[in-house]
């Protein structure tokens, strides 16, 4: 195992104040045999800086610096020249447990698996760190069409880049869309999955996914509906290879519609002539569809109800929603 190289892939724009906690994370893994990429993607902060400093203090850590082309540029840019036989990404203002790498790459070899997902814990700005989203105590090895299953279903593994550990053939010659600022990782999350014969899931939570504003993770200054349209690729990509999961794959493709239409309702922007069609072609699909996602038996009792009142009334469910998102801040899914 010790021979096996692990590529870590870091795109660093604006978060000079998180770099440190998070490439330190790294540098201290108990599996030691890695090749960490910090890529500069023309960070007008001290990042550019701070990179070259951990360079100088450990020679396993390779810094790039590339005028300022977006998360997927960067993103690819390490992948260009990534060593490893097996490839990780990590958000550079997150950070991961001590052990992450050791403990995926001992379930993707125990597993014979092409990937590895681990789960993630929350970090709000207060401090909190919350695992209320996780389905916990869980380790799961499945083929392709199984994984379909659970990528969709709240509570498990998601579509994010930096939840997997992957040998790098299932990777190849694919990359990260660069005509996009946002939901990036859903058609490569799901073009790598349906590259794979086995996956491995362990729920033991040891990425730590920070709630922030404004940084890579979890930016909403603009919406779009690009993941919808990714979603709804894959499930066509289910319908034909793996339609015993279809019910799944229709709930995920809800789940980024929905989540479309809440920042819709959240920012205001309801009554806007591309959002107004939007909100029918949401309520054609759940009227379509839905009866099927409920054959899941998934949906906890809320989504449902929240569900229902989208169908009955979108002008009431704008304040509605509202009003749960100010008693319930923070994510649950």
């Amino acid at each position: 195992m010790a021979d096996s190289k692990i590529s870590v892939i870091v795109p660093i724009y604006k978060v000079e104040q998180y770099l440190d906690e998070c490439v330190g994370s790294i540098v201290k893994q108990t599996y030691q045999n890695l090749e960490i990429i910090l890529v500069d993607d023309g960070s007008p902060d001290g990042c550019p800086q701070k990179c070259d400093e951990w360079a100088k203090k450990d020679a396993r850590i390779r810094v790039i610096h590339k005028p300022n082309g977006g998360l997927s540029s960067a993103r690819n840019a390490g992948l260009d020249i990534a060593c490893g036989q097996y490839i990780g990404f990590i958000d550079s203002d997150d950070w991961i447990a001590s052990d992450m790498y050791e403990s995926m790459l001992n379930n993707l070899l125990q597993a014979d698996a092409d990937i590895a997902y681990t789960a993630s814990s929350h970090v709000y700005e207060n401090g909190e760190i919350s695992t209320a989203h996780l389905v916990s105590g869980v380790k799961l090895i499945m083929n392709a069409g199984e994984a379909f299953k659970y990528i969709n279903l709240p509570g498990y593994f998601g579509i994010a880049a930096w939840d997997k550990l992957l040998k790098r053939e299932i990777i190849g010659d694919l990359r990260f869309p660069e005509d996009t600022k946002r939901d990036e990782d859903y058609g490569f999350a799901y073009a790598t999955l349906d590259r794979a014969h086995t996956v491995v899931y362990d729920s033991s939570p040891k990425y730590f996914y920070r709630q922030t504003q404004g940084t890579l993770s979890n930016t909403a200054s603009t919406i779009g509906t690009r993941a919808a349209e990714e979603t709804a690729k894959m499930v066509e990509l289910v319908r034909k290879k793996y339609p015993e999961q279809l019910p799944y794959a229709l709930y995920g493709h809800l789940l980024a519609q929905m989540g479309i239409w809440d920042q819709v309702v959240v920012s205001g922007q309801t009554k806007k002539p591309q959002w107004r069609a939007f909100c029918r072609q949401l309520r054609q699909f759940l009227k379509e569809s839905f009866p099927m996602i409920m054959k899941t038996g998934e949906l906890p009792k809320n989504r449902v109800i929240q569900i229902r009142l989208f169908l009955i009334s979108p002008t009431l469910y704008g304040p509605v929603f509202k009003m749960f998102k100010k008693l319930h801040p923070h994510r649950v899914g």
